[in-house]
């Protein structure tokens, strides 16, 4: 029953926007604030699943025309997507090979068995590897691993004990994120639209020039807070065992194992040292060289003489639902710029006279904080980071700092059990766990943001 309600209740939002509203906003800026009130509400609630309500955009400009199809449409075949799919694309063979589980055991390898320095390992852990990997497969990684070691020391998922290490791998990738531009799709996102307005690569090596010193502020507050909130023990048993034993299991890196790192080390150094190849490579940028180092894992082949990929495997296990997911969101903050409705959303913050500072910067990092924590940090990217873009042109104002601002806050959603969240709490982790442990983190990370914001005026 609550499954239709919420069915029918989506396309209520841009009818009843319409009649309250279309008076002074007109039909197409209603209309399409109204489809996005509809993609959040359904989001939310899920009566649909994720990826179908990504296609919404199209079916809803498809009748109401409310702006061009072309740009609409070419946001679910941007290089946005292609470099999601590329670094995808690269990590899928690690699975197959066990890499993904002996990265996972080597940083874990010298973990004590104090559950502070287990929150410690868990979560910093996760913040290296969210920095080149996108969030979603840094939890999925892990949290197995976390699992694996519980269970071995006695304690299920749903166990009080579970909650402070799934929560802190769940935090860290979060955070992590903003490591760099292919730290999470919400990074593509912001970063395709900066370019857009601005007419500039943002390079590798300027994203993490500037977003290091938040980074770094942010893993160590984040953790400074999970270790003094309270913990059901102070212990656990058999930890540091279940690691060797594991570790010993695996015996010594292999051919493909080396072979497959080094292709995602020459990807990931490569997007670094684009400036000394950009002039006589011009197109190379990072989704392509992604693409065309993971193109070759179709060709190479493993110590059996079987290619590392096929088609039918990359089919099988690519993360389709997540790339539509992201160009939902593009397509999304398309239709509000498109038809106007950003514009409005602009003069209404004007409206509230904010001025530049702390006062704008609170505002824009509370709402990309709500949007986080409700719509996915991808979709509210995508509503976000245009809005900025808008009111800057509109205020005479430089974008750097504001696009700044709104990338730092948007990397942090930490209390409900949705996006990556949702992987530990479908395993069994109890959501009161994410309120119980992510509010203070949620807190503490904000004013954070707020202040490299400001610094970085």
């Amino acid at each position: 029953m609550k499954h239709r309600i919420f069915l029918a209740l989506g396309p209520c939002c841009p009818l009843v926007l319409w009649v309250l509203w279309g008076s002074r906003l007109g039909f197409r800026i209603s209309m399409a604030l109204g489809i996005a009130l509809w993609m959040i509400f359904w989001w939310i609630t899920r009566p649909v699943g994720l990826t179908v309500t990504a296609l919404l955009p199209v079916v809803a400009n498809a009748i109401l025309d409310l702006g061009p199809m072309d740009p609409l449409l070419a946001k679910y075949a941007s290089s946005s997507i292609v470099l999601l799919f590329a670094a995808t694309l690269l990590t899928l063979p690690w699975e197959k090979i066990g890499l993904d589980h002996r990265i996972a055991l080597q940083c874990l390898g010298l973990i004590g068995t104090s559950m502070k320095s287990q929150i410690a390992v868990w979560f910093l852990a996760s913040v290296l590897f969210s920095t080149v990997l996108p969030n979603a497969v840094v939890v999925a990684i892990f949290t197995p691993t976390a699992l694996a070691m519980l269970k071995a020391a006695g304690y299920g998922a749903d166990a009080p004990v579970a909650g402070p290490i799934l929560c802190a791998v769940c935090f860290g990738a979060v955070i992590g994120g903003v490591g760099t531009p292919v730290g999470g799709a919400m990074d593509v996102v912001a970063t395709s639209l900066y370019q857009q307005a601005m007419g500039q690569e943002v390079l590798f090596s300027q994203w993490v020039l500037w977003f290091l010193p938040y980074l770094v502020a942010a893993t160590l507050g984040t953790l400074a807070l999970q270790l003094v909130l309270p913990c059901p023990v102070k212990q656990l048993e058999g930890t540091r065992e279940y690691f060797r034993r594991e570790w010993k299991k695996l015996g010594p890196v292999t051919r493909d194992e080396k072979l497959c790192l080094g292709l995602f080390g020459t990807a990931l150094v490569g997007s670094f040292l684009r400036p000394l190849y950009a002039p006589w490579f011009p197109q190379l940028q990072p989704a392509y060289l992604y693409g065309s180092v993971g193109f070759l894992l179709f060709f190479l082949t493993d110590r059996q003489g079987n290619p590392f990929l096929t088609w039918n495997y990359v089919q099988q296990h690519m993360i389709w639902g997540m790339l539509i997911l992201f160009a939902g969101g593009l397509a999304m903050g398309n239709l509000l710029e498109a038809s106007g409705a950003n514009a409005i959303l602009a003069q209404w913050l004007q409206g509230m006279e904010l001025e530049p500072g702390l006062p704008l910067y609170t505002a824009i990092a509370l709402l990309a904080c709500l949007f986080s924590e409700t719509a996915g940090i991808t979709i509210s990217s995508a509503m976000v980071v245009p809005l900025v873009i808008t009111l800057t042109r509109t205020e005479g104002m430089p974008l750097l700092p504001s696009w700044k601002m709104a990338v730092m806050a948007l990397n942090g959603a930490f209390l409900l059990p949705t996006g990556i969240r949702a992987i530990p709490v479908g395993c069994g982790m109890a959501p009161r766990y994410l309120w119980q442990r992510g509010l203070p983190v949620f807190v503490g990370r904000l004013g954070i943001a707020i202040l490299f914001g400001l610094l970085a005026q």
